[in-house]
């Protein structure tokens, strides 16, 4: 009985101890990647405001599981990933995630720069629950989706810069 004791305390006060260091963890993780690109600015916001075009440069989209894609111009949707518009600001382009059984992430793509010297900012925002594990869990957020952000806007350059 003293034993069950002793587990009994011992897991309290580590799930405790585990708790108040995920207390230092944000609520909030944004992952961010950023290229410039020599193109007009019109042509950059054209090509990430239509999501019809997506599928020449979009990795994330291309790399889905999901059957049944079909595009829009405000959105792409299939079985397992849905990805909305939901406006211009400016020049920033805000979009919304949806997988399936999954929580919306809330995305944008930042346009700065002058003249054909633009740097394109592409980011996720997500944002966390108080539990422990997703808080630990956010710090392979960068890791899983950085990559293929990267190789995305590597895409959407050479697209953009072979056909100004």
């Amino acid at each position: 009985m003293r034993f069950v004791k002793l587990a009994l305390i011992s897991g309290v006060v580590l799930f405790i101890i585990v708790y108040l260091f995920s207390l230092m963890i944000p609520s909030t993780v944004r992952i961010s990647r950023a290229i410039s690109i020599s193109a007009p600015r019109d042509s950059v916001l054209a090509a990430v405001a239509d999501m019809r075009q997506w599928k020449q440069w979009n990795v994330l989209v291309n790399n889905s599981d999901s059957s049944n894609q079909q595009y829009t111009e405000n959105q792409i949707s299939g079985d397992l990933l849905k990805i909305t518009g939901k406006g211009q600001v400016g020049d920033t382009l805000f979009t919304e995630w949806q997988q399936k059984n999954a929580r919306v992430l809330n995305s944008g793509f930042t346009c700065t720069g002058v003249n054909d010297q633009l740097v394109l900012q592409w980011y996720f925002d997500i944002k966390l629950r108080w539990y422990p594990w997703e808080k630990f869990g956010s710090i392979v957020f960068d890791k899983q989706l950085g990559p293929p952000m990267e190789k995305s806007l590597g895409n959407l350059k050479k697209l953009l810069e072979k056909n100004p």
